[in-house]
């Protein structure tokens, strides 16, 4: 019970039964964080750029759709996320797997879905975008140091997975 309440409750990654917390902060990660944090704003930028290239990379590929940004808003895209539609998130997963690019799926399973707010009585189909979104998401590798190179590489094989009809 300890090791779950450590990660927010969840057991496995991303489904929770308890209400934890994730407070991780130590002397010796605080002290790295201290040498990391006048890099913020760099990282940040680089970060924006990436997201940028995904976007004009992306843009034009049926099936999937980008992340959506308000124009008086600032993103620093800790992830990269995109929306697989028709049912071939999955399949792309795998995909990408196989060719050697990581992803995740971040929230598998929406809040309300959680066995550690069954107390609150929601059932699938109360909210269903957030059930479509957890369905949907793919994060799709993002750090920066992304090079060009391995973006091309990433995008190229979501747009030949996605190009293929009645696979997957």
């Amino acid at each position: 019970k300890v090791r779950m309440l450590r990660v927010h409750g969840s057991k496995p990654k991303y489904y929770h039964h308890l209400v934890g917390t994730n407070s991780r902060l130590d002397a010796l990660q605080a002290a790295i964080l201290r040498a990391k944090l006048p890099h913020l704003d760099e990282w940040t930028a680089a970060r924006q750029k990436i997201a940028a290239r995904y976007d004009e990379l992306l843009r034009d590929i049926a099936g999937i759709e980008i992340p959506c940004r308000a124009p008086d808003r600032t993103h620093i895209f800790h992830q990269y996320t995109i929306r697989v539609l028709n049912g071939r998130r999955d399949a792309l997963q795998k995909h990408l797997k196989e060719q050697g690019v990581g992803t995740q799926v971040y929230y598998p399973l929406p809040l309300h879905l959680q066995p550690c707010f069954r107390h609150l009585g929601y059932k699938e189909g109360d909210l269903p975008e957030s059930e479509r979104a957890s369905r949907e998401v793919l994060s799709l590798p993002m750090f920066p140091e992304l090079t060009e190179e391995e973006q091309e590489y990433v995008t190229r094989n979501v747009r030949e997975f996605l190009g293929r009809r009645g696979l997957g």
